[in-house]
Protein backbone atom coordinates (compact mmCIF):
# COMPACT_ATOMS: atom_id res chain seq x y z
CA UNK A 1 0.00 0.00 0.00
CA UNK A 2 1.86 3.48 -0.66
CA UNK A 3 1.33 5.60 1.91
CA UNK A 4 0.51 9.28 1.83
CA UNK A 5 3.39 12.39 1.38
CA UNK A 6 3.35 13.41 4.97
CA UNK A 7 3.72 9.64 5.88
CA UNK A 8 6.28 8.74 3.31
CA UNK A 9 8.70 12.00 4.44
CA UNK A 10 8.27 11.07 8.00
CA UNK A 11 9.60 7.52 7.31
CA UNK A 12 12.17 8.59 5.27
CA UNK A 13 13.54 11.19 8.02
CA UNK A 14 13.45 8.01 10.47
CA UNK A 15 15.74 6.27 8.43
CA UNK A 16 17.64 8.59 7.60
CA UNK A 17 18.16 9.63 11.21
CA UNK A 18 18.45 6.11 12.83
CA UNK A 19 21.44 5.10 9.81
CA UNK A 20 22.95 8.46 10.00
CA UNK A 21 21.97 9.23 6.43
CA UNK A 22 22.89 5.61 5.19
CA UNK A 23 26.38 5.95 6.54
CA UNK A 24 26.26 4.39 9.71
CA UNK A 25 27.06 0.66 10.21
CA UNK A 26 23.56 -0.23 11.05
CA UNK A 27 22.53 0.20 7.32
CA UNK A 28 21.45 -2.02 5.26
CA UNK A 29 20.76 -2.52 1.36
CA UNK A 30 17.30 -2.64 2.87
CA UNK A 31 17.27 0.65 4.24
CA UNK A 32 19.07 1.99 0.96
CA UNK A 33 16.25 1.23 -1.20
CA UNK A 34 13.48 2.30 1.09
CA UNK A 35 14.79 5.80 1.17
CA UNK A 36 15.12 5.48 -2.71
CA UNK A 37 11.01 4.49 -2.86
CA UNK A 38 10.09 6.69 -0.04
CA UNK A 39 12.03 10.07 -1.09
CA UNK A 40 10.34 9.50 -4.74
CA UNK A 41 6.90 9.23 -2.71
CA UNK A 42 7.40 12.32 -0.72
CA UNK A 43 8.77 14.40 -3.09
CA UNK A 44 12.23 14.91 -1.97
CA UNK A 45 14.92 15.57 -4.88
CA UNK A 46 17.83 16.04 -2.42
CA UNK A 47 18.02 13.66 0.31
CA UNK A 48 21.22 15.46 1.15
CA UNK A 49 20.03 18.30 1.93
CA UNK A 50 16.77 16.72 4.24
CA UNK A 51 19.71 14.81 6.31
CA UNK A 52 21.65 17.97 6.53
CA UNK A 53 19.00 19.67 7.52
CA UNK A 54 17.33 17.58 9.54
CA UNK A 55 20.54 16.85 11.73
CA UNK A 56 21.10 20.42 12.19
CA UNK A 57 17.80 20.91 13.71
CA UNK A 58 18.25 17.94 15.85
CA UNK A 59 21.94 19.63 17.02
CA UNK A 60 20.00 22.76 18.56
CA UNK A 61 17.31 21.38 20.03
CA UNK A 62 19.99 18.98 21.60
CA UNK A 63 21.64 22.78 23.01
CA UNK A 64 18.66 23.57 24.94
CA UNK A 65 18.58 20.46 27.03
CA UNK A 66 19.45 20.23 30.39
CA UNK A 67 22.34 17.64 31.95
CA UNK A 68 19.47 15.76 32.99
CA UNK A 69 18.28 15.50 29.61
CA UNK A 70 21.65 15.10 27.88
CA UNK A 71 22.38 11.71 30.36
CA UNK A 72 18.74 10.53 30.48
CA UNK A 73 17.26 11.07 26.52
CA UNK A 74 18.65 8.00 24.69
CA UNK A 75 20.20 5.80 27.71
CA UNK A 76 19.69 2.28 27.46
CA UNK A 77 20.84 -0.03 29.74
CA UNK A 78 21.98 -3.63 29.68
CA UNK A 79 22.38 -6.67 32.42
CA UNK A 80 25.57 -8.82 32.55
CA UNK A 81 25.78 -12.24 35.05
CA UNK A 82 29.48 -13.37 34.84
CA UNK A 83 31.72 -14.72 37.22
CA UNK A 84 33.01 -11.72 37.44
CA UNK A 85 30.59 -9.30 37.00
CA UNK A 86 26.87 -9.12 38.12
CA UNK A 87 25.13 -5.77 37.33
CA UNK A 88 23.53 -3.35 35.02
CA UNK A 89 25.32 -1.10 32.36
CA UNK A 90 24.00 2.16 31.85
CA UNK A 91 24.76 3.20 28.10
CA UNK A 92 23.76 6.60 26.86
CA UNK A 93 24.37 8.25 23.28
CA UNK A 94 24.01 11.91 22.30
CA UNK A 95 24.58 12.47 18.80
CA UNK A 96 25.36 15.86 17.11
CA UNK A 97 27.12 18.05 14.28
CA UNK A 98 28.85 19.78 16.50
CA UNK A 99 30.15 17.47 19.13
CA UNK A 100 32.23 21.04 21.29
CA UNK A 101 28.61 22.45 22.37
CA UNK A 102 28.78 18.70 24.28
CA UNK A 103 31.85 18.75 25.07
CA UNK A 104 31.97 22.20 27.05
CA UNK A 105 29.06 20.84 29.09
CA UNK A 106 31.93 18.27 30.72
CA UNK A 107 31.97 19.61 34.08
CA UNK A 108 27.84 19.86 33.92
CA UNK A 109 27.55 16.71 32.55
CA UNK A 110 29.40 14.34 34.50
CA UNK A 111 27.81 15.14 37.80
CA UNK A 112 24.62 14.27 36.22
CA UNK A 113 26.39 11.27 35.15
CA UNK A 114 27.27 10.32 38.79
CA UNK A 115 23.78 11.30 40.25
CA UNK A 116 21.87 9.03 37.41
CA UNK A 117 24.58 5.87 38.51
CA UNK A 118 23.35 6.05 42.14
CA UNK A 119 19.64 7.20 41.33
CA UNK A 120 19.13 3.54 38.85
CA UNK A 121 21.62 1.29 41.05
CA UNK A 122 23.83 1.10 38.03
CA UNK A 123 27.39 -0.76 38.03
CA UNK A 124 28.92 1.73 35.30
CA UNK A 125 27.53 4.32 33.33
CA UNK A 126 28.65 5.88 30.18
CA UNK A 127 28.10 8.74 27.67
CA UNK A 128 29.00 8.55 23.86
CA UNK A 129 29.31 12.06 22.20
CA UNK A 130 28.71 11.14 18.40
CA UNK A 131 29.65 13.90 15.40
CA UNK A 132 27.68 12.63 12.87
CA UNK A 133 28.95 14.51 10.31
CA UNK A 134 32.44 13.38 10.78
CA UNK A 135 31.76 9.93 11.98
CA UNK A 136 33.59 10.19 15.11
CA UNK A 137 33.06 10.12 18.64
CA UNK A 138 34.64 9.74 22.23
CA UNK A 139 33.25 8.69 25.53
CA UNK A 140 32.73 10.35 28.88
CA UNK A 141 34.13 8.36 32.02
CA UNK A 142 32.70 9.89 35.35
CA UNK A 143 34.87 7.57 37.89
CA UNK A 144 37.56 4.67 37.44
CA UNK A 145 35.27 1.75 36.98
CA UNK A 146 34.38 2.97 33.75
CA UNK A 147 37.62 4.26 32.74
CA UNK A 148 38.41 0.38 33.24
CA UNK A 149 36.14 -1.37 32.02
CA UNK A 150 36.53 1.54 28.71
CA UNK A 151 40.17 1.29 28.49
CA UNK A 152 39.99 -3.03 28.22
CA UNK A 153 37.23 -2.45 26.02
CA UNK A 154 38.26 0.28 23.72
CA UNK A 155 41.47 1.12 24.48
CA UNK A 156 40.69 4.61 23.59
CA UNK A 157 43.20 7.90 24.28
CA UNK A 158 42.46 9.87 27.63
CA UNK A 159 42.12 13.06 27.96
CA UNK A 160 40.46 16.15 30.06
CA UNK A 161 41.72 15.03 33.54
CA UNK A 162 40.24 11.54 32.56
CA UNK A 163 37.19 12.22 31.62
CA UNK A 164 37.20 11.94 28.08
CA UNK A 165 38.67 9.03 25.86
CA UNK A 166 39.07 8.92 22.19
CA UNK A 167 36.48 6.57 20.51
CA UNK A 168 37.71 7.21 16.79
CA UNK A 169 35.31 6.08 14.22
CA UNK A 170 33.05 4.03 16.53
CA UNK A 171 29.54 5.57 15.79
CA UNK A 172 26.94 2.99 16.95
CA UNK A 173 25.98 1.45 19.99
CA UNK A 174 24.52 -1.81 18.57
CA UNK A 175 27.02 -2.38 16.23
CA UNK A 176 30.09 -0.14 17.94
CA UNK A 177 30.02 0.13 21.70
CA UNK A 178 27.78 -2.31 23.51
CA UNK A 179 29.15 -5.93 21.45
CA UNK A 180 32.79 -4.98 22.83
CA UNK A 181 31.91 -3.88 26.17
CA UNK A 182 29.60 -7.56 26.13
CA UNK A 183 33.10 -9.49 24.65
CA UNK A 184 35.12 -8.03 27.23
CA UNK A 185 33.08 -8.66 30.10
CA UNK A 186 32.02 -12.14 29.42
CA UNK A 187 35.77 -12.78 28.48
CA UNK A 188 36.45 -12.50 32.21
CA UNK A 189 36.71 -8.37 33.21
CA UNK A 190 36.14 -8.10 36.40
CA UNK A 191 36.62 -4.30 38.82
CA UNK A 192 40.22 -4.27 40.13
CA UNK A 193 40.37 -4.20 43.68
CA UNK A 194 42.83 -1.78 44.29
CA UNK A 195 40.32 1.43 42.35
CA UNK A 196 40.56 4.22 44.00
CA UNK A 197 36.74 5.37 45.62
CA UNK A 198 34.92 7.33 42.56
CA UNK A 199 32.55 10.30 43.06
CA UNK A 200 29.11 7.78 43.06
CA UNK A 201 30.80 6.61 46.45
CA UNK A 202 29.92 9.41 47.82
CA UNK A 203 26.03 10.16 49.41
CA UNK A 204 24.62 13.12 48.26
CA UNK A 205 21.00 13.32 48.46
CA UNK A 206 19.02 15.23 45.78
CA UNK A 207 16.04 14.93 43.26
CA UNK A 208 14.81 16.12 39.83
CA UNK A 209 12.30 19.04 39.35
CA UNK A 210 11.52 21.49 36.66
CA UNK A 211 13.43 24.44 36.22
CA UNK A 212 10.88 27.63 36.87
CA UNK A 213 13.61 30.09 35.04
CA UNK A 214 14.18 27.62 31.73
CA UNK A 215 11.65 28.47 28.84
CA UNK A 216 11.90 24.97 27.46
CA UNK A 217 10.75 23.53 30.84
CA UNK A 218 13.72 21.22 31.29
CA UNK A 219 14.35 18.99 33.90
CA UNK A 220 17.29 19.77 36.59
CA UNK A 221 18.92 17.64 39.52
CA UNK A 222 18.86 19.73 42.60
CA UNK A 223 20.86 19.08 46.26
CA UNK A 224 18.06 18.13 48.60
CA UNK A 225 21.07 20.46 50.76
CA UNK A 226 20.20 23.52 49.03
CA UNK A 227 16.66 23.19 49.59
CA UNK A 228 17.10 22.96 52.82
CA UNK A 229 18.74 25.90 52.83
CA UNK A 230 16.52 27.62 50.85
CA UNK A 231 13.36 26.75 53.31
CA UNK A 232 15.80 28.34 56.22
CA UNK A 233 16.25 31.50 54.31
CA UNK A 234 12.42 31.78 53.59
CA UNK A 235 11.99 31.14 57.06
CA UNK A 236 14.16 33.80 58.16
CA UNK A 237 12.86 36.50 55.50
CA UNK A 238 9.23 35.84 56.96
CA UNK A 239 9.83 35.73 60.92
CA UNK A 240 12.23 38.91 59.69
CA UNK A 241 8.84 40.42 58.20
CA UNK A 242 6.83 39.43 61.36
CA UNK A 243 8.61 40.90 64.02
CA UNK A 244 9.15 44.36 61.71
Amino acid sequence: RRPPVHVAGMLLCAILSDTLNLLGPTTTDWDRLMVAVLADIAEVDDIQLLASQQFKAKSKDLAHLSAVGLVNGDQKSFSFHTDGFHGEVGFAVVETTDDDIIMDRIEEIIPEMVACKKEKELHCIFLAIVNIVKLKSCLLLCGPTETSLASAAFGGEIARNGTVMDLGSRVSRKKDYIPVLTKVIKEGWTKPKDLPRGPSAVDIASHLEVDPEDPYGNIKRVSDDACDDKAEEKKDEEYNIVIA
